[in-house]
């Protein structure tokens, strides 16, 4: 067998192996995209006001609530769908690259707005940081949601559809 065959064989095994774990975690991001509605609509209000008017006291307590929520979530989330779901979906050839190439784009994306908001306290900053960081909050609110939406209809689905097939 040359090794054109053996990289068929293992790309066909491989898989079908990791189709439990590749299952339990498709229906845990399910689960946890729909928890974020409420954090993302509060974190979006917070960081358009914040970014306006960066002293509002109230705003940046919930602003600071918003991220404290959501950035454990959200860097789980993105570590299990970058380092097992996405490399798995490859090798199974379940989806175009254009779409692989989108949600990796996306990702990184986060992660850049991720980077922007890490080390910020909305509640302790200048007024000028926290302005800053409240635009950010407020994109990254809105292009998660986005985000979400996006792989409701078509990542997940593309997702079980390979591991149903």
């Amino acid at each position: 067998m040359g090794p054109t065959n053996m990289a068929t064989v293992r790309k066909q095994s491989a898989p079908r192996a990791d189709t439990r774990k590749i299952r339990n975690l498709t229906e845990e991001l399910s689960r946890e995209e729909h928890g974020l509605g409420i954090p993302l609509l509060d974190a979006a209000v917070a960081g358009v006001i914040l970014g306006f008017k960066p002293a509002d006291r109230e705003m940046r307590a919930q602003a600071q609530r918003c991220w404290e929520t959501l950035k454990p979530r959200l860097n789980q989330h993105l570590l299990s769908e970058d380092e097992t779901v996405l490399p798995w979906a490859e090798d199974a050839g379940g989806m175009s690259v254009e779409a692989m190439n989108r949600i990796k784009s996306s990702h990184r994306e986060m992660r850049s707005l991720i980077g922007k908001l890490t080390g910020v306290s909305f509640e302790k900053d200048p007024d000028k940081v926290v302005a800053a960081a409240g635009k950010a909050l407020c994109v990254l609110a809105v292009k998660l949601d986005d985000l979400i939406d996006s792989e409701e209809m078509r990542l997940l689905p593309a997702l079980r559809k390979m591991l149903f097939a």
